[in-house]
């Protein structure tokens, strides 16, 4: 749902929700409606780049260039660095590993009988999206082999292709995500081969651009122009390289979208200033830190600047974002965002950009495995070759360092939109090191959860408090986020399902005010970890409460304290939640909960209201259909009842 209309249907929800929930207590209902209108402002509020080059300069700069293929992402000198260590034989470990698995991808693309080039298909989106991506991963394989090689087997079978994908009828323009991604491909095929096509080809590869991207997005008023989503990035990042690649065809329409690009992509900037959190998660980080860095690489190949994009605040501490929220088992998964760690090859363009050996050695620890090829007609589902590709164009070979003395083990991170992380730990790059981590927010945010509070815990090589993810996208309006909205009854987009307080659960149909903004009022570094206090008040002002705090201290390296203080207005149910897939024996008079899992112990002591208990990792008022299978986990509870004011404090100790 296009966000302007989700914001004003929240505000005609939020009146609904006054006059059938107001009843028993309308002044807190009331406060829905400010808070709407603050969305729906936020969202036609436009933070453009008012120092961005205008059209008429950009005109000027296309009619001066001259074009060095290629340029997109990686120009001469990154294919230059492994064309000399295939020449010399003078791969190390790593790099050989990129290299034998990109060309064994690029090999196994060959074989039409697995890889057959892609009918137009619609998906379950109406769109064309996973085949615009196929395509772009066969471009950059492909365009790999054949730059480092010279063998024209690679370009035959590019040309194949791309004369495929120019027969559609059109380029799903009403999904124009699809279409930018499509354009991109295109583009990067144009570039890499371009010492191999003849001139029909390339016109014929021009002219399918401009028509079915290009002018496209030009004539339409497309809901991304103005996104802060990674939307934004795809489609102005695909669509601008396409200017630069085919600008000779129309300089004037090439300049006057580009000049939007440079314009208009620092709206979704937003996302992650000041700090570099990602508000959608490290997941959909993925995918917009990667369409902005394509830009900016490839702009700065082209026109030998970024135009400033580089330098806006947030941009540099973006490429420490995947790597800051790694944990030893994977990653603080928050929102719809699954637990696998997030590698990118964009990280070795960070490295080599802000001089960081930390950024480049965590991406190296995604070592290409032996590729073997299989028959679902898509290379994301049976390798990397497109990450390892642009891995091996990247990396700078030059690093040798290992040394992260430098790298904060304790950060606050600040968000501009609300998703403010505090993270600890005892060490980067050790499966075996400890990491706490605590999120703050407002939960109003795409792809979010009614989370504030909850938080990750890795100790020992295990993961002792759990994030669900993802729920089912399928779900009647997953994506209707409004209070009150339908992506509230699935269990893990619920306070419920998160590691988080539920106050009187039965107040409302929302376990956590959906409009919630809560922040850290302190956070500080200490001897062995750091603490914070994150004032939680917001989340559950629907709820009854009238104060909420969390103190979350990281102790001795390797234990976690959380210190809950919660007053009410009226005698109120209190749950605390932790998330485990330990196994849980209760004893000392449910005062101390062993937990077990992988061969090793860890001790939770309870001081404070309330005793531990177990419960299924359900909701309290019942299993709701599109719920998952989470039977390998359990939640460690502490459930109060009648109390005005309380205060639970559990620590976790590692025993074995």
């Amino acid at each position: 749902m296009k966000k302007r209309t989700k914001a004003f249907l929240g505000i005609i929800i939020s009146i609904a929700l006054v006059i059938t929930l107001g009843i028993t207590n309308i002044v807190p209902y009331f406060s829905v409606i400010p808070d709407m209108v603050k969305v729906g402002i936020d969202y036609i509020s436009l933070d453009k780049n008012k120092n961005s080059v205008s059209g008429t300069e950009l005109i000027t700069k296309l009619d001066s260039i001259e074009i060095e293929h290629p340029f997109i992402l990686a120009n001469k000198v990154n294919f230059d660095a492994v064309r000399n260590e295939v020449k010399n034989n003078s791969f190390s470990p790593y790099t050989n590993s990129l290299y034998l698995s990109a060309i064994a991808n690029a090999d196994a693309l060959l074989d039409t009988e697995i890889y057959p080039v892609l009918e137009y298909v619609l998906d379950e989106e109406d769109s064309i999206l996973p085949i615009s991506r196929e395509i772009i991963n066969r471009m950059i394989i492909l365009g790999y082999a054949w730059q480092i090689s010279g063998d024209t087997k690679y370009a035959e079978r590019a040309w194949t292709e791309l004369e495929n994908v120019c027969s559609y009828d059109d380029w799903c323009n009403s999904h124009l995500l699809a279409t930018a991604e499509m354009a991109l491909a295109v583009s990067i095929g144009y570039d890499w081969f371009f010492d191999y096509l003849n001139d029909e080809q390339k016109a014929l590869l021009a002219e399918k651009t401009w028509k079915y991207a290009i002018e496209s997005a030009l004539n339409d008023n497309h809901w991304f122009t103005w996104s802060k989503n990674n939307w934004n990035s795809i489609c102005y990042s695909g669509i601008g390289i396409a200017c630069m690649t085919f600008a000779g065809n129309n300089p004037e329409k090439a300049a006057e979208f580009l000049a939007m690009c440079y314009e208009n992509m620092p709206i979704a900037f937003e996302n992650f200033t000041p700090d570099g959190v990602y508000a959608e998660g490290p997941g959909y980080c993925q995918s917009g830190m990667n369409s902005i860095v394509y830009f900016i690489a490839t702009s700065r190949n082209f026109f030998g600047t970024d135009f400033g994009m580089s330098e806006i605040a947030g941009f540099k501490e973006l490429g420490y974002f995947p790597v800051y929220i790694t944990t030893p088992t994977g990653m603080f998964n928050f929102g719809d965002n699954k637990a696998e760690q997030c590698y990118t090859p964009v990280l070795h363009w960070y490295a080599s950009e802000y001089a960081s050996p930390l950024l480049s050695a965590y991406q190296m620890t995604d070592v290409p495995s032996e590729f073997v090829a299989d028959t679902s007609d898509n290379t994301e589902r049976n390798g990397s070759g497109k990450e390892y590709a642009l891995s091996s164009l990247w990396y700078n070979r030059e690093y040798s360092q290992s040394d992260f003395s430098n790298e904060p083990l304790f950060s606050y991170l600040k968000s501009d939109v609300g998703q403010p992380l505090v993270l600890m730990r005892s060490a980067y790059l050790d499966k075996n090191a400890a990491f706490a981590g605590i999120k703050g927010g407002y939960n109003f945010i795409n792809h979010g959860d009614l989370d504030i509070g909850t938080f990750v815990f890795d100790a020992m090589g295990e993961r002792w408090a759990e994030e669900l993810g993802p729920g089912s996208y399928d779900a009647p309006n997953y994506f209707l986020n409004t209070p009150a909205g339908g992506r509230w009854k699935n269990y893990c987009k619920r306070a419920e399902g998160q590691n988080t307080l539920v106050i009187n659960p039965d107040a409302t149909l929302d376990d956590q005010y959906v409009l919630a903004e809560c922040d850290f009022v302190s956070h500080e570094e200490t001897e062995g970890g750091g603490k914070a206090l994150l004032d939680m008040t917001d989340a559950y002002r629907m709820n009854g409460a009238s104060k909420v705090t969390r103190e979350f201290e990281l102790y001795n390296s390797s234990c976690l304290k959380i210190t809950d203080k919660v007053k009410c207005i009226v005698p109120s149910e209190i749950y605390w939640f932790m998330h485990t897939k330990a196994d849980i024996e209760i004893t000392d008079n449910g005062k101390t909960a062993i937990l077990t899992m992988g061969g090793k112990q860890m001790k939770a002591t309870l001081s404070g209201d309330g005793e531990f208990s177990v419960l299924k990792a359900e909701s309290l008022k019942g299993k709701y259909e599109y719920d998952a299978d989470y039977s390998d986990i359990q939640k460690l509870t502490v459930h109060l009842e009648d109390i005005k004011e309380a205060e639970i404090i559990v620590d976790l100790e590692p025993l074995i």
